[in-house]
């Protein structure tokens, strides 16, 4: 049985939005650039490259993740979630959905990452439970199909 994780916007910007994590994958969230801001290279199709802590941090939670017993492999980097929020940084945190769950971990963000209103760095995530990334809120919807 598949994973499914979405992420619904119930608060900000871009509240309606939707956006689906499929098991042995994970996602950036960061900040929807202005198109004539030249630091920002790609668009809300494209995967924003990460600086080399970020990077390094993300390769870290991977190997992490992926060494946990039955947890899932993380074979791909979906499509970034960038939002309409000027509070979110850049590249602000990143989602994991694997076979135990799904999980968030903040990318040494300027504003920080919260979940349920209280700071986390790298924390296991519920349906239901709410992330907060700036002023905007994704509401976690965790289904199998």
């Amino acid at each position: 049985m598949a994973r499914f994780v979405d992420l619904v916007v119930v608060e900000g910007p871009d509240q309606g939005m939707k956006y689906t994590i499929e098991e042995g994958a994970y996602r950036v969230v960061g900040r929807a650039g202005d198109p004539t801001d030249s630091t920002v290279h790609l668009t809300k199709e494209g995967d924003r490259l990460l600086d080399a802590d970020q990077q390094a941090l993300v390769d870290q939670l991977v190997t992490s993740r992926s060494a946990r017993g039955a947890r899932t492999r993380f074979r791909t980097r979906g499509a970034d979630i960038l939002i309409d929020d000027e509070s979110v940084s850049r590249s602000h945190a990143v989602v994991f959905a694997d076979r135990e769950g799904v999980s968030v971990a903040d990318l040494m963000s300027t504003n920080g990452t919260k979940v349920n209103g209280t700071p986390v760095g790298d924390v296991d995530l519920q349906s239901g439970d709410v992330l907060h990334v700036g002023q905007t809120k994704f509401k976690v919807e965790d289904t199998r199909t």
